[in-house]
């Protein structure tokens, strides 16, 4: 589907994270009125080194309410893509700056944007929603989270479910599991591997057993993008983004291990399981296949070699 479909303009909230980076570098190859959002764009690697023209750059703390009032009334866009999140990594644990980020913004924009009508509203949500509920649950089955980032997160769930469902609005909330690929921010688990396997070694590693279902970037950028084109023939609000595959850390680090001809095996269990980490952590997205008409295109194995691929051609980018 083309990008030129898409309702302008388009507004990006958290531009400078990793998934709104890359849905903002492939929404700009073909067109213009594409505005990024980020609360510190000077300070942002993503935009140090991604060659992102500043006149397609905004600097707005969403957590701040005349700030963004005044971004929205001005810019009046007329699709967003909300990608803005905090407490997704373990050094943020503010649980005032979570809520207020991820709830309260969320609320603050949908509001905003009905005084000038909007086309589509796609929110980025998270696996982490279901929280200990983990194994491959359909988007009806119940929430267990256990962060508060999850929690704000399933309660923007039910947000947007409510907008949709009583204000009939055009809003869409896409559970998204484990996303990787080029931009990524390099204390994760691909990008050290891809760093530390440079040293022919492998990094500290937790239970071998401990899951996720990954998603290669360009497939959840081409399952938001989709859903903003047919958001008005939804039939649901929330949806999951997934391969529907269980990948284990051992699995994981055997196909690194292949793809860059390391010698020695990875150790695992030489780092403490973090609070989220569970065994089977996997996605069941047949709903958003059906709907949509969208499914993972991108192998585990080739979208490792994209995103080795791209490290091995911006150096710089972990500095």
């Amino acid at each position: 589907m083309s990008n030129k479909k898409i309702m302008g303009p388009i507004l990006i909230l958290g531009a400078g994270g990793f998934i709104g980076f890359n849905l903002l570098l492939e929404l700009l190859k073909k067109r213009s009125d594409v505005f990024g959002v980020s609360h510190d764009p000077e300070k942002n690697w993503r935009f140090n080194t991604g060659r992102v023209s500043k006149k397609n750059i905004v600097k707005c703390d969403i957590s701040d309410d005349q700030q963004l009032k005044k971004l929205l009334l001005k810019l009046k866009p007329k699709t967003i893509f909300n990608l803005a999140a905090f407490g997704a990594y373990s050094h943020q644990q503010d649980p005032k700056k979570i809520y207020e980020t991820n709830f309260t913004a969320t609320l603050n924009s949908v509001e905003y944007a009905k005084e000038f009508g909007f086309d589509a509203y796609v929110y980025a949500g998270t696996s982490s929603e279901y929280g200990l509920n983990c194994k491959a649950p359909k988007e009806n089955e119940m929430l267990l989270p256990n962060s508060h980032y999850a929690v704000s997160k399933a309660a923007v769930s039910h947000l947007i479910s409510y907008y949709r469902k009583i204000e009939d609005l055009p809003v869409a909330h896409l559970r998204l599991y484990s996303a990787y690929g080029p931009w990524e921010e390099p204390k994760r688990l691909i990008p050290q591997l891809v760093l530390y396997t440079e040293k022919k070694a492998f990094p500290p590693l937790v239970n071998p057993n401990i899951s996720r279902d990954y998603v290669y970037v360009g497939d959840i950028i081409n399952a938001i993008i989709t859903t903003a084109l047919q958001i008005k023939k939804l039939r649901g609000s929330v949806y999951n983004v997934a391969t529907g595959e269980k990948t284990t850390i051992q699995d994981l680090s055997m196909i690194i291990k292949k793809l860059k001809m390391i010698q020695v095996n990875p150790v695992f269990s030489t780092m403490s399981n973090r609070r989220w980490d569970l065994i089977n952590w996997y996605g069941d997205p047949k709903m958003f296949n059906k709907e949509m008409k969208w499914k993972c295109v991108v192998s585990l194995e080739q979208g490792l070699k994209n995103t080795i691929k791209w490290h091995d051609k911006n150096h710089l980018w972990h500095l």
